[in-house]
């Protein structure tokens, strides 16, 4: 299934762009998503980074459907 993924801040500069197609098997896991993107963008390699599935952050164990909306968050900083 191809899924589009969003990225923001150094995510973004690290693939070198804002937005991602990205093909994933049926039934795939957020663990498989990171996998996938760390071997396609090295870059990613040593970056943290949170995975938001319909704009709530989820667990590695979760599970992807074609239609979930996918962004990559770095960390925040903040008060």
């Amino acid at each position: 299934m191809d899924i589009k993924i969003k990225c923001f801040g150094l995510l973004a500069e690290a693939v070198g762009k804002e937005e991602v197609l990205l093909s994933l098997k049926e039934n795939g896991t957020v663990q498989d998503l990171k996998n996938t993107l760390l071997n396609l963008y090295p870059a990613l390699e040593g970056k943290e980074f949170k995975v938001a599935l319909n704009k709530n952050i989820v667990t590695e164990k979760t599970l992807i459907l074609p239609t979930d909306e996918l962004a990559l968050l770095p960390p925040f900083a903040g008060g």
